[in-house]
């Protein structure tokens, strides 16, 4: 019944930075719109959302990362960081690669923090990292 997965929607305080990181795995921006109510406010619950809605997209794969950028930011919570994996709801975002050490020195070497050593899983390379906003992303090189 399901097909793949379509996108993956990350809530930003400020798109500049995350649209840079992902562009980092490869991501390009293709497409920005503004939601200010209206329909998709209404679909996702929101009424009275105001937000920029920022579509990255990675060539040769079906699948997109979409920012939504709300204006006004939403307040936070300083005691629940998105990192903490033990925390209910979503834990981390895998990529696959076909060369984590390559993706690892490219990924350290312009900023982003490593948040876990290499291991090896069920015939996999697994690597962690902090996103944007603090999530956790990771890279999957699997064993040809």
């Amino acid at each position: 019944m399901i097909l793949s997965p379509d996108h993956v929607t990350i809530a930003v305080a400020d798109a500049g930075p995350a649209i840079a990181f992902f562009a980092l795995l490869g991501f390009k921006k293709t497409h920005v719109a503004t939601i200010d109510g209206g329909v998709p406010a209404r679909y996702m619950g929101m009424p009275a959302i105001r937000a920029q809605h920022i579509t990255l997209a990675l060539e040769g794969a079906d699948f997109e990362i979409q920012l939504l950028q709300f204006d006004p930011p939403p307040g936070t919570d300083p005691g629940v960081h998105p990192t903490n994996l033990r925390k209910l709801g979503f834990n981390h975002l895998a990529f696959r690669v076909d060369d984590i050490e390559g993706a690892t020195a490219h990924l350290v070497a312009n900023g982003v923090t490593m948040l876990s050593e290499e291991m090896d899983y069920i015939g996999r390379k697994l690597r962690l990292f902090e996103g944007p906003e603090g999530i956790t992303f990771e890279l999957v090189q699997r064993d040809a």
